[in-house]
């Protein structure tokens, strides 16, 4: 049986060209013996057996030297084979008695199959890519090409190869396998260790913003620069973020379903809680009804209850219950709002990545299709299938610089045709490759709420304005990056006078920063929330209680110290990404707008005001604890609102605003930046992710978020991966019957 492999592994052409031509002309030399052959013409000849990879070389003036060709046609001469019958000797006859018509139809195809390879192009042939034997030097060739190895890449990577036979799949990843720094990623503890370590976090920086007050419309607030880490390696953000396992709300996800019917059919909440239990292998020991309801226990990414907490948290809990808020023992079941324990994506204290389980098994798929033989006078087709290598590549540190489209289908806006994506260009090694995807595959961006777009934009997809300006030939007209969303968060950083076995000056070392947490309604006009506030099934704020130091500007403070941190989880605030020219290794403009709205402002500012109610509930009151920064104790540590910061007891709402305008920061939490929609309401993909104007072309990843869920992003990140990957299989096998 002859054995083809096309892929990252293909032959080279004259490889393959050697092979089968001295396999045609030994086969019909042992078949007809009537026929003439010319000694010359055996020489640089060898027999090449089935079980074996040597060969001799042809003269070289017979070798083709086209770079794409498709040469599996050479292997369906449709020939009366009645006489073809196989010879019980393999060896060529020295001699020939007469000329034969069958040998001199045989090399007259395989001639003109060498003279068509020069010149035919892989992407003209309208054959299925499964029936094809490809060449792809210097081209590769793929099933499907997964921009990103983040969250949302690893888990379609496995999804696809598991689901869908015969297929392979290439990973561009620009960053390095998370193995290679797992000292520095694995712990609990050592996520902020990363930030700004460029070898693996892209390092961006948000742009400064200007907001007018609206306690005092005359008056503007100057808020800084933050940093923006975004995972660059193998599981993108879920191997450097803090581990935090919330899906968010029920009803998220039935706003993403109220955009239409298609929309409620695909993305419904029993729709999206299906993929939320399948990626998910909980590993809490006490597992009732509700629980198993909620939660899946044979998924790849590992969570599990947080297992050591500092007592001073334990006792936030306490003051949280004694202020009002009901204890939840999972903000991941039939409600969300309550005081309680996070649970983490890790298992026995190690970081559970979607490197760790989903890719790593996707790369452990690995499978060899064989050719089955075509039935005589049958049309060759894709159930005949080709010697094949099924797997998963991943390729790293290789940036991708913009997708390759299709020129002979070249659309612009005013025809109205649709933009057919080819492949992708990339920079690997110090060199630009080029990698391609088969007519019936796809290339799929999994490169994260701020690359996904800027890859778009650098494509030809974005504001036809914004990428005139930077002279980017404009494909489709789409809001790409005009849909920025994150989650802003107020902090308080609190001391205690108090010694305790469980603290001490490097407590601030040992912490994730997501022990605790509870959700809450926070009062819209900046007042203390009521008990209903309190208590609605609806929460907007979530509050993390951390034994560390969020504050930047504090972390030369020694003494023992946590952080109070209320998060504001739907935001009214919109910002944008822009590009800063058309250069792909140019870091985006990143303006995320916070506090835009007002009504951001009063619900942080509520947030706040219930913050410092939790510090006055006994439970916390023993342990002695102080603000810093509020007041002017520590105003040596804050030297820019010194002057202005009032004590606690006499800060109104125009100082809370000034105060949150100089302590405002981001959960890094950024998506929607592609997201998922109608056209005409502002979507850049469709309900199936795909790319309006575009084919073969989806994103996959944050970016498509219609709106912020209620609670960190990871999570939800896997869930759409797991469902797109059941709707791209499904569009792929109904290209194959098509």
């Amino acid at each position: 049986m002859h054995r083809f492999i096309y892929g990252s592994n293909t032959r080279s052409l004259s490889n393959l060209l050697r092979i089968h031509s001295s396999r045609i002309k030994i086969y019909i030399q042992s078949r007809y013996k009537s026929s003439k052959i010319n000694p010359k013409d055996q020489k640089g000849y060898s027999t090449i057996s089935d079980t074996t990879s040597s060969t001799s070389s042809l003269p070289s003036q017979d070798i083709p030297t086209s770079s794409s060709c498709d040469i599996t046609s050479s292997f369906r001469i449709p020939l009366d084979q009645s006489n073809l019958k196989p010879s019980s000797s393999s060896s060529p006859p020295q001699e020939a008695e007469a000329s034969n018509p069958k040998f001199e139809q045989v090399e007259q195809k395989f001639h003109q199959l060498q003279q068509e390879a020069k010149t035919r192009e892989l992407w003209s042939q309208s054959v299925d890519y499964t029936s094809r034997i490809m060449f792809t030097r210097p081209k590769e060739i793929y099933d499907f090409i997964i921009i990103g190895a983040g969250s949302a890449g690893c888990v379609l990577a496995k999804e696809l190869i598991h689901s869908l036979p015969n297929i392979n799949v290439l990973v561009l990843e620009a960053g390095p396998p998370h193995a290679q720094i797992n000292d520095r990623i694995c712990s609990v503890f050592s996520h902020a260790s990363v930030w700004k370590t460029l070898e693996v976090d892209w390092g961006y920086f948000t742009q400064p913003q200007t907001i007018q007050s609206c306690m005092d419309p005359s008056k503007t607030l100057n808020m800084g620069s933050f940093i923006y880490p975004r995972g660059k390696v193998w599981g993108g953000c879920s191997s450097v973020n803090a581990m935090i396992y919330i899906r968010g709300h029920q009803l998220d996800y039935e706003e993403w379903a109220s955009q239409g019917p298609d929309y409620k059919k695909f993305w419904n909440w029993d729709k999206c809680l299906e993929a939320f239990k399948a990626i998910e292998n909980n590993q809490r020991k006490e597992k009732d009804d509700e629980f198993k309801y909620y939660h899946g226990q044979d998924g790849l990414l590992h969570v599990e209850d947080y297992l050591e907490t500092f007592d001073i948290l334990n006792d936030s809990i306490k003051a949280a219950i004694q202020f009002g808020v009901p204890f939840n023992k999972d903000f991941n079941g039939s409600k969300q709002n309550g005081v309680g324990k996070y649970q983490l994506t890790s298992k026995n204290g190690q970081r559970s990545s979607f490197a760790n389980g989903f890719l790593n098994d996707a790369l452990n798929k690995r499978t060899l299709t064989y050719p089955p033989f075509k039935p005589l006078g049958e049309p060759y087709g894709s159930s005949h299938g080709i010697g094949k290598i099924s797997a998963v590549n991943v390729k790293s540190t290789s940036h991708v610089l913009n997708i390759l489209w299709d020129d002979d289908n070249f659309s612009t806006i005013e025809e109205g045709k649709k933009n057919v994506a080819r492949g992708v260009k990339y920079f690997y090694q110090g060199c630009l490759h080029e990698a391609y995807v088969a007519p019936k595959g796809e290339v799929i961006l999994c490169a994260g709420a701020i690359n996904s777009p800027q890859i778009l934009m650098l494509s030809g997809i974005g504001p036809k304005k914004q990428l005139s300006s930077h002279n980017i030939d404009v494909r489709k007209d789409l809001p790409v990056g005009n849909n920025l969303l994150d989650h802003p968060l107020g902090y308080v950083t609190i001391r205690t006078e108090v010694p305790n076995s469980t603290m001490n000056t490097t407590l601030h070392e040992w912490s994730s920063g997501t022990e605790v947490g509870m959700f809450f309604k926070a009062n819209d006009k900046g007042r203390l929330p009521s008990r209903d506030e309190l208590l609605h099934d609806r929460p907007d704020i979530q509050l993390t209680a951390a034994s560390t130091i969020w504050d930047p500007k504090l972390m030369a403070y020694t003494e023992d110290a946590i952080t109070l941190a209320p998060v504001l989880n739907k935001p009214k605030s919109v910002g944008r990404l822009e590009l800063t020219n058309s250069n792909p290794f140019q870091q985006p403009k990143i303006y995320l707008n916070f506090l835009d709205k007002a009504e951001d402002i009063y619900k942080l500012i509520s947030a706040l005001k219930v913050t410092l109610e939790l510090l006055k509930q006994p439970a916390l009151a023993k342990w002695k604890v102080k603000e810093i920064g509020l007041n002017d104790e520590y105003s040596d540590v804050r030297k820019e609102i010194k002057k202005k910061m009032k004590r606690k007891e006499e800060m109104n709402d125009d100082d809370w605003e000034e105060f949150l305008s100089k302590n405002i920061f981001t959960s890094f939490h950024p998506c929607g930046t592609a997201k998922m929609a109608p056209e005409e309401k502002g979507g850049v993909v469709d309900h199936k992710l795909r790319v309006y104007g575009c084919e073969n072309l989806r994103v996959v990843d944050a970016s498509i978020f219609p709106t912020i869920p209620a609670g960190n992003t990871n999570a939800p990140t896997g869930m759409v991966a797991w469902r797109a990957s059941r709707l791209i299989e499904d569009d792929y096998k109904f290209k194959l019957s098509s």
